[in-house]
């Protein structure tokens, strides 16, 4: 059995009955995870489990299958980004700080990881006690399995940590989502979570969804909060508008990119302004995208709380 295989294989379910009797199997010139109670194959890309039910509408469990995956375009790293973000190496590291006490084995599982591998094998491979389980839809990512993250194919409460960064976007019921999160958590695991909210389409037709701190904060209301704020404010907002109104002008995409390889060296350093602007809640009015950090709990943070919570700047009463 490979590596990956080993790793994931006892926290896995079968997403079509939820049971827990999956077995890996061989057949003359494949290998495969089977459902010992309904029977349900799971092919294998690459020796990757393929965890998609097979009446998904968007992606379908065959078009896995002898993947190739997309040579990346290293001029992005030349180029400046339009963006900042002010929490996630500091809440990640505050993670790591609080994970590194315990006297058990952690399973962290990161939901639509991309890839993401390197800089968190980077911060957290470092602790032999510590397995990271990488899990996306996208075909290019760099993962332990593939799945719908509306229909995770992992036991109940098996997580200690779950991180999910510009992800709820993309999916079309984050509600669905969330729960399914909050389901594989422990009862006292971290969750890491950001979503966008002043940010403009940036994945075509798979992008559905933007959150308001409050809604970030209503999506997961089982989680007692350590810290929220900005990833990235009003200046990054800002940049990203502009952007995106100048491209507006022209619907050919070469000339959308000219555009932005053109603007982009000189509106991107007002996204520094965040930094200061991170200062202000009222900053999360006209926040490009905000985080959320806490502790599963077994008591729901009441919708009332979370009205009474927001400090920005439009404070309105409806009762």
């Amino acid at each position: 059995m490979n590596k990956n295989i080993n790793k994931i294989l006892n926290i896995l379910i079968c997403i079509k009955c939820k049971d827990e009797k999956l077995i890996h199997g061989y057949s003359k010139d494949r290998s495969y995870l089977k459902c010992e109670y309904c029977e349900t194959i799971y092919e294998l890309s690459n020796e990757i489990p393929v965890m998609i039910h097979p009446d998904n509408e968007l992606f379908q469990p065959h078009n896995y299958q002898n993947i190739l995956k997309k040579k990346k375009n290293n001029l992005g790293k030349f180029f400046p980004s339009p963006s900042v973000n002010l929490s996630r190496n500091r809440i990640l590291h505050n993670i790591e700080t609080r994970l590194v006490t315990a006297n058990y084995s952690i399973k962290i599982l990161v939901v639509g990881c991309g890839n993401q591998n390197l800089e968190l094998n980077q911060l957290f491979g470092k602790h032999s006690f510590i397995d990271i389980i990488y899990c996306d839809i996208d075909t290019n990512a760099d993962v332990n399995l593939f799945c719908d993250a509306h229909n995770l194919p992992f036991i109940d409460a098996t997580f200690d940590c779950v991180i999910t960064t510009a992800v709820l976007e993309h999916v079309l019921y984050p509600e669905i989502v969330a729960s399914e999160i909050l389901r594989v958590m422990k009862n006292g695991a971290y969750l890491y979570s950001e979503i966008p909210f002043m940010q403009q389409v940036h994945e075509g037709a798979y992008d559905f969804t933007r959150f308001t701190m409050s809604g970030h904060r209503r999506l997961f209301n089982l989680i007692s909060e350590i810290e929220s704020g900005l990833v990235a404010g009003p200046a990054t907002a800002f940049v990203w508008a502009a952007e995106y109104l100048l491209m507006s002008f022209s619907t050919k995409r070469s000339i959308q990119k000219f555009i932005k390889i053109i603007i982009r060296p000189f509106i991107f350093w007002i996204k520094y302004f965040d930094y200061i602007l991170s200062r202000y809640p009222q900053s999360l009015d006209s926040a490009s995208c905000t985080f959320l950090f806490g502790i599963k709990s077994e008591t729901k943070i009441n919708d009332i709380d979370i009205i009474k919570n927001y400090n920005g700047v439009n404070i309105i009463s409806h009762t």
